[in-house]
């Protein structure tokens, strides 16, 4: 009965290990396939667009775009630029994208409330138009499920900068930012929206920003 006893104890911890296991497999592969989305990201869905209309809506219930519940909140509230809604649809035709923030809970400097002009004490920028204030700018924080900081490089966040670029100047951001990497790597230019001040790249290696500088139009000039 002893040796029955300890046999079936062994036979059920064996059997724990490997349902466990099997979970971590079955997690691996719903994350690599881009159907589970895990940190501050929320995958759009339908429904999820209640209550807002117009391409906001379109955009919320769009499987490949995720986003932070305040980014969420921007775009129900109204505060995202039109602009930067049709921006993120084009993008999101081919990529699954995370937003972290458009305005609300970006911060240029820890601590400091971001306000119309971006801090002095944010680089060479300081003392300039916070796109983010207005609404007019997003944080992209994850490309197809993989975090943007050590894969400036990888052909899917490469491509994102591939598909801005095929936006109509007139349409496209006049505020692209990544890594030194990325813009080295895209080889686009400040006449076609990148910023490509050092100072700027070496602040955006864990995400890619996109803005509009201006109310209306843009300053691409190609």
């Amino acid at each position: 009965m002893y040796l029955l006893k300890k046999m079936l104890r062994r036979l059920v911890l064996i059997l724990a290990a490997v349902a466990m296991l099997c979970a971590l497999v079955a997690l691996f592969i719903l994350w690599e396939s881009g159907r589970l989305a895990l940190g501050p990201c929320v995958p759009g869905r339908e429904g999820a667009a209640e209550g807002v209309s117009g391409e906001a809506g379109a955009l919320l219930e769009t499987r490949n775009f995720e986003a932070s519940p305040k980014a969420v909140g921007d775009l129900k509230s109204g505060i995202v630029d039109e602009r930067l809604v049709t921006t993120l649809q084009a993008i999101t035709e081919e990529h699954r994208v995370c937003v972290d923030t458009f305005k609300e809970g970006h911060y240029f400097l820890p601590g400091v409330p971001d306000g119309p002009l971006i801090p002095e004490g944010y680089g060479d920028a300081g003392g300039l138009p916070n796109s983010h204030y207005y609404g007019r700018a997003v944080d992209i924080r994850r490309v197809n499920g993989k975090p943007v900081r050590g894969n400036s490089t990888d052909p899917d966040v490469l491509d994102i900068g591939e598909s801005i670029s095929r936006i109509p100047p007139q349409e496209r951001p006049d505020q692209i930012i990544g890594s030194e990497t990325w813009a080295e790597t895209l080889g686009r230019s400040s006449e076609e929206g990148w910023i490509l001040d050092e100072d700027q790249l070496e602040r955006h290696e864990d995400h890619i920003h996109l803005g509009y500088i201006s109310e209306d139009g843009t300053w691409n000039t190609r």
